[in-house]
């Protein structure tokens, strides 16, 4: 019938600053294509749905899935979908202020991330251990006196991270008293 079936890929974007996408659909070596929005948020706007690799704009977060439909005479049409996931970006990280202890144990005072997840790492400093990695008030243990510098990341999927570093400082503790 001289109708070919592509599979087009999918594409996982940032919402901001993303103005628009490009379809990749194949070029109908026999008959005429049309790309048509199936499903996802309202207000997106297909440039041309005849053009076979045509622009989409208006997308806001959301999974979206457009339909390359290529017809022929009369014979049945082939199509195919590609989904576009447009994710928000996260949460800006903070990891809260730094910090002056003179114990073995800090507990952190990150913020909560509304968009994303979050994780601590240790940058800098000895041996420590996070208790939840994932918890933006997690203890860390094990400390003994030193520097140590701790980072906040919030992700979401394929968008840019959000990163914020805290000091903790351990002061050693005083020499023991003895009165006698």
């Amino acid at each position: 019938d001289g109708i070919r079936d592509y599979k087009v890929t999918g594409v996982q974007t940032c919402a901001l600053p993303i103005s628009s996408v490009t379809l990749a659909g194949n070029i109908p070596a026999l008959g005429t294509g049309v790309w048509s929005q199936f499903s996802g948020p309202a207000g997106a706007v297909i440039t041309n749905p005849a053009l076979y690799n045509t622009t989409v704009t208006g997308l806001v977060p959301g999974s979206y899935l457009f339909r390359w439909t290529i017809s022929f005479a009369n014979c049945t049409s082939t199509t195919d979908d590609v989904i576009i996931n447009i994710y928000d970006n996260p949460t800006p990280a903070n990891a809260g202020p730094d910090q002056t202890i003179c114990s073995t144990t800090v507990t952190m005072a990150a913020n909560a991330p509304s968009i994303g997840t979050g994780t601590w790492t240790k940058v800098a400093g000895g041996t420590a251990t996070i208790t939840t990695p994932g918890s933006p008030t997690t203890t860390i243990t094990g400390l003994a006196p030193g520097t140590y510098t701790f980072r906040w990341t919030i992700s979401n999927n394929s968008c840019p991270s959000s990163s914020d570093d805290v000091q903790v400082v351990v002061d050693p503790a005083p020499t023991a008293a003895n009165a006698g």
